[in-house]
């Protein structure tokens, strides 16, 4: 027998807890220290399971885009959203602007960004401009604007937060709906929350 297996019986014995053991109010008297105790080992828990399910969870690193844009200086120019984003009323995936489309205003000298003069560069090599899509749907997840902008007669903004206010160039999703917030705002809607509806 070990010498900690001794010392263990000796003190139950002699009614002194294992000191391998973790401590537990002794007191019945004393409900709030009890309470304490169990509240604190369920937050140590809980916070333990958030922890591991955070572990495979990845936040999508920034991109890096070809230029600086503003996309309120757009709204202010009195722009739609379909003029730079052709395809959302009758496509499933809305588009990037062409670079002719963008030279339709930046043939000439526009506004005072450094970066303005960069779309000129572009149409003069016969290229395209480079932007990265940065909202990205999982490989099980069907979504269509054109359902959601003809049907539904919904805005851009109800799911793009803040993008008529953005004054810097997207490098991180502006789409931040989850399943909860889709089939909410489908049941408000009348709209199917069947799974083959949204999960292809």
């Amino acid at each position: 027998m070990d010498s900690n297996t001794e010392n263990a019986e000796d003190a139950d014995e002699e009614g002194v807890q294992d000191p391998r053991t973790p401590s537990l109010p002794t007191s019945v008297s004393s409900v709030s220290s009890v309470v304490k105790f169990c509240s604190s080992r369920a937050a140590a828990v809980t916070v333990l399971v958030v922890l591991t399910s955070m572990a495979g969870c990845r936040r999508p690193a920034p991109v890096k885009q070809p230029m600086s844009l503003s996309h309120k200086r757009h709204m202010e120019a009195d722009m739609k959203c379909l003029t730079c984003h052709p395809g959302s009323e009758e496509q499933a995936l809305a588009q990037f602007p062409t670079v002719a489309d963008c030279m339709d205003c930046h043939g000439k000298a526009r506004g005072n960004s450094p970066d303005e003069p960069k779309v000129r560069d572009y149409a003069q090599r016969g290229q395209e401009i480079p932007w990265v899509r940065v909202d990205k749907l999982p490989g099980h997840v069907y979504f269509s604007h054109a359902t959601h902008v003809t049907l539904a007669k919904m805005k851009c903004e109800d799911c793009h937060e803040g993008i008529l206010a953005a004054t810097q160039v997207l490098t991180l999703p502006d789409v931040h709906q989850t399943m909860e917030d889709c089939m909410r705002c489908h049941k408000e809607r009348n709209a199917s929350n069947q799974c083959k509806t949204c999960h292809k």
